[in-house]
């Protein structure tokens, strides 16, 4: 009956760890999600430090709990003689061990879920510009249908009713006739001219990336930079700008967008340089800015931006340097390699 009862309460102990195990992990992610819905404009790293606190707490909170599921289970009678110290020893460890067990995997889950959140974090930011390129894609397409109405398709209709009028007085008066037709025929040649100067860009760009990362570009500044009062300076060389390859846009304009975000948010700045040139057989990509800059040393090694930008430059085969320290703004240099050199 002693031993019955000695199991009976362990059972119920190992229940408690494991309860308080689950309910903690449960209320520390609802504390995480609840920052981030709330300040979601704030510096990543104080979220993860209030994170890693509370994450303390739970550990700490299923350790009060498992040893006093010990103590209880220590304290229960049994029909067998007492332990021997040895015993007690063996039992103690092993006891131990199991709790240890416990804080193993729940610390492996936690980095299991850190790493679900920021891929996910990756995913939302690249269907987020999508979109915003998606956007721009549509207002440009809505914007050439209503230059095309308004003056190809305009002076077509006119170069229609000019030949019709020819026709018209071909038989009773040939040169009236003929000064129409020609009427007509310059018309038609500047609706031909109008016509080359929407193609035009088209075919004078290289075939690669030029165009459109010269685009994506200029709507992702235009839209960080909404009411602020800050100059960019880009310069993109043409021929490195040819190199780039689709894989690598989007990865390198969140790249961009992570640090023109930061250096306005976090550093204040008036003044981002933006270049994109060649530097041997790679591609050199620098975003510079006077902001206040920070101290790379005080930065913790699990900040979601820093993460975020290694992750990226690794799925680039990329290196990546990031120069600051406060006073002085911030210096990012991203080298990649080029995958359209011929």
């Amino acid at each position: 009956m002693g031993n019955a009862l000695r199991l009976f309460v362990f059972c119920l102990a190992l229940a408690a760890v494991g309860a308080t195990a689950a309910v903690s992990q449960l209320w520390v992610n609802q504390r995480a999600v609840a920052r981030q819905q709330t300040v979601a404009d704030s510096p990543a790293l104080p979220l993860l430090r209030a994170y890693q606190r509370d994450q303390r707490n739970a550990v700490g909170l299923v350790v009060v709990v498992a040893l006093i599921s010990l103590l209880a289970v220590a304290l229960t009678g049994g029909a067998r003689p007492a332990p021997t110290l040895h015993e007690r020893v063996q039992q103690s460890r092993q006891e131990m061990h199991q709790v240890q067990h416990l804080a193993k995997i729940n610390v492996a889950q936690e980095a299991s879920l850190g790493l679900e959140r920021a891929e996910r974090r990756r995913a939302d930011e690249n269907l987020q510009l999508q979109q915003l390129l998606l956007n721009q894609a549509l207002a440009e397409k809505i914007r050439l249908g209503r230059d095309l109405h308004d003056g190809v398709i305009q002076s077509l209709y006119a170069t229609g009713l000019t030949l019709e009028s020819a026709r018209q007085k071909q038989a009773d008066d040939r040169v009236a006739a003929d000064e129409l037709f020609a009427r007509g025929i310059q018309l038609l040649n500047q609706s031909i001219r109008e016509i080359r100067g929407y193609i035009q860009p088209l075919t004078d760009t290289p075939v690669g990336m030029p165009l459109v990362f010269a685009k994506a570009l200029d709507v992702l500044l235009t839209s960080l930079k909404g009411a602020r009062t800050v100059t960019f300076l880009v310069r993109l060389d043409e021929s490195a700008e040819a190199q780039l390859d689709a894989a690598q846009l989007p990865d390198t304009l969140q790249i961009i967008r992570e640090s023109v975000s930061n250096a306005l948010r976090h550093g204040a700045a008036t003044q981002i340089d933006i270049r994109l040139h060649e530097e041997g057989a790679r591609l050199a990509l620098l975003i510079q800015d006077n902001g206040t800059g920070f101290d790379p040393a005080n930065v913790a090694s699990g900040g979601h931006g820093l993460t975020n930008f290694r992750a990226r430059a690794a799925s680039l085969g990329a290196e990546l340097k990031i120069d600051s320290r406060p006073g002085h703004g911030t210096r990012v240099v991203l080298t990649l390699p080029s995958l359209n050199r011929s």
